[in-house]
């Protein structure tokens, strides 16, 4: 039955299209004529011309449905429409003034006057009926607006770009925003005193701070794409201090990669000021390593295993391995992967199981592996370093030993910055682990090209400040900052991965580590004062900042990541390799020694000692 009423809906929406437009090429040829002959149209003309009408106007009719014009949506019209229905409409016309040419006595061909009358009347009133469509809907369309609904947001839009110019046209044209654009900032100073769409270009952005005091603007609109991160710092700190509202619309390269709606203005996330410009890896080399490869994700299920399935799923593997231990996070971004029309082959697997995984390994034989699984959360493995070896090294120590034995090309391990002098154990297993991929990559039996990739802490995560900074706003504070002092190197997810895969891409990459230029570190009680403060809060008053105090296994700041002194170049300055003594190397037991007293160890307190023998510098 809604079948059968979705398409009598369809029918009379066609049925409506086709008499409006019956209408505006009927009216054409009938002001066409009247205006030739002075509005006193002879008797035997005016049989001429309802015989015009009716064959002219149905076969112009059956020519705009043929060319597709009545299966587009009437309510937007753009050049291209326009452009569509002019060649249409124009053809016709200029079919018939060659009939007209050839033939000059046919009564069913009006004059070269009422030909080229007709065309440019049908088309100014096929025009007037799609604007007033384009307005109408514009003005009274029912989509509601997330953003304020108390009154009309009067705001100030910086940049004049494209994208800025279509932001304000369509602010403009949906009053249900409740937004007014009301000034036009820009660093430009060659826009000052011009208009975009009727708005006043006023000067530089800095003139929020003018507007703001002066009761002029309620808000500040950033457009994506239109302004470095640190001038965006710097201004969205302005709007808070001011008490105006600060907002962002993704840019278009967001809306590209799924990762914002074109309908969303959304309030500024941290992630879009982290106090320098966003990192855009060069991945043109990931396609042709990743092209027709078996690619295999262990942690496929988390905040990074998760984004590196995507990205790898659209440089076309030949089959994409997934492994995680969690079933809903396992589910979950399988059925993200299908949604987007990729496939791939989910384990459900622990990677601390030795037969399992080596009879998955044994069954695919990866060519390519990106081991993201591990337990990282710093304070809950200061009370389990026996939990910490058997997840994070013995996972490490058989998926390498078994990429050797099943002949995979490369070995990549998700590492951290953490593992740089660690002070706790999630930093020493991962040490470790990184220990073991080198002692492999010396390994003259094994051809796999073995590598570690370093990151700072990743805004986003699971566990990451972000998510739970918004938990705790979420429900009324307080935000629990561990020390004010306490700083750290941050990333976004996309950036996390991208570094993978590029580094991942590098012709020669065994037995190396590679680290990013992530910039300056960030205060993390600046964080919280953001957060709040975006969410339209006053720290103090509304939330409350409670310091707890540093956690077990915690720095205050971490260690400096890229220092040019401790890394050597590579193709992209952004990325670096990471120059270390190797010569623990020739004193360490062998892998699977190491794998076997790991296997028999059977105590926290046994623990501890056995991870110093691996690393004297670890200070527990």
């Amino acid at each position: 039955m809604s079948h059968l009423i979705f398409s009598m809906k369809k029918l009379l929406v066609f049925a409506l299209k086709i008499a409006t437009y019956l209408c505006c090429l009927s009216l054409g040829v009938v002001l066409a004529y009247n205006l030739k002959f002075g509005f006193q149209v002879p008797v035997v003309e005016q049989r001429n011309m309802w015989l015009y009408i009716a064959w002219s106007v149905p076969a112009r009719i059956f020519f705009l449905i043929f060319l597709g014009e009545f299966k587009g949506i009437f309510t937007y019209f753009r050049m291209s429409d326009f452009v569509k229905i002019t060649v249409c409409l124009s053809s016709f016309s200029f079919m018939l003034l060659l009939t007209r040419v050839l033939t000059n006595d046919l009564a069913w061909v009006p004059s070269r006057e009422i030909i080229l009358s007709d065309l440019l009347f049908s088309l100014l009133f096929i025009l007037f009926f799609r604007a007033s469509l384009r307005i109408i809907n514009g003005h009274w369309g029912t989509i509601p607006f997330t953003g304020t609904q108390n009154g009309i947001l009067r705001v100030a839009v910086i940049g004049t770009n494209d994208f800025a110019s279509q932001v304000i046209s369509e602010i403009k044209a949906r009053k249900y925003y409740k937004m007014v654009p009301v000034a036009v900032l820009d660093d430009n100073t060659k826009y000052f005193g011009r208009t975009l769409h009727d708005v006043p270009v006023l000067g530089v952005p800095d003139l929020i701070q003018d507007l703001a005091q002066n009761n002029k603007i309620d808000g500040v609109l950033f457009v994506g794409g239109v302004l470095p991160k640190k001038r965006l710092a710097m201004l969205s700190e302005m709007a808070r201090q001011l008490h105006i509202k600060a907002l962002t619309i993704p840019s278009l390269g967001e809306f590209l990669t799924g990762r914002a709606f074109a309908s969303t203005l959304r309030p500024l996330e941290v992630e879009d000021f982290l106090k320098r410009d966003a990192i855009h890896l060069n991945l043109d080399n990931c396609r042709k390593e990743l092209m027709g490869k078996v690619v295999l994700i262990t942690g496929a299920g988390g905040s990074i295993g998760s984004e590196l399935a995507m990205q790898v799923a659209k440089n076309c593997p030949e089959k994409l391995i997934l492994v995680d231990h969690s079933e809903y996070n396992l589910f979950k971004i399988e059925q993200t992967l299908k949604m987007e029309g990729y496939s791939c082959i989910p384990i459900l697997l622990n990677v601390t199981h030795k037969e399992a995984l080596r009879a998955c390994m044994a069954k695919y034989r990866p060519n390519i592996i990106f081991h993201a699984a591990a337990y990282k959360h710093v304070p809950l493995l200061e009370y389990q370093p026996l939990v910490a070896l058997k997840n994070n090294v013995l996972s490490t120590g058989y998926l390498a030993q078994f990429a050797c034995e099943f002949g995979a090309s490369k070995f990549v391990l998700v590492s951290t910055d953490k593992a740089i002098q660690p002070v706790n154990n999630m930093g020493a297993t991962k040490r470790i682990c990184e220990m073991l991929c080198m002692a492999l990559a010396r390994q003259s039996d094994c051809k796999t090209q073995f590598m570690a990739v370093r990151f700072g802490n990743v805004l986003g995560s699971a566990g990451s400040v972000l998510p739970t900074f918004r938990e705790q706003i979420m429900h009324g504070g307080p935000v629990t900052v561990t020390h004010p002092e306490m700083t750290r190197f941050f990333m976004t997810i996309p950036e996390a991965v991208s570094l993978i895969l590029e580094a991942a891409s590098f012709e020669s990459v065994g037995g190396k580590i590679f680290v990013l230029d992530m910039g300056n570190p960030v205060k993390i009680l600046d964080v919280a004062k953001q957060m709040i403060e975006l969410n339209g809060l006053k720290v103090g008053t509304d939330i409350e900042i409670v310091f707890t105090g540093i956690r077990p296994g915690e720095k205050l700041h971490e260690d400096l990541v890229f220092d040019p002194a401790k890394i050597s170049p590579t193709d992209n300055k952004l990325i670096g390799t990471f120059k270390e003594d190797n010569s623990y190397l020739d004193h360490m037991d062998s892998v699977p020694e190491i794998l076997d007293a790991i296997e028999h160890l059977e105590s926290d307190e046994a623990s501890i000692p056995f991870i110093r023998k691996l690393i004297p510098e670890f200070k527990a």
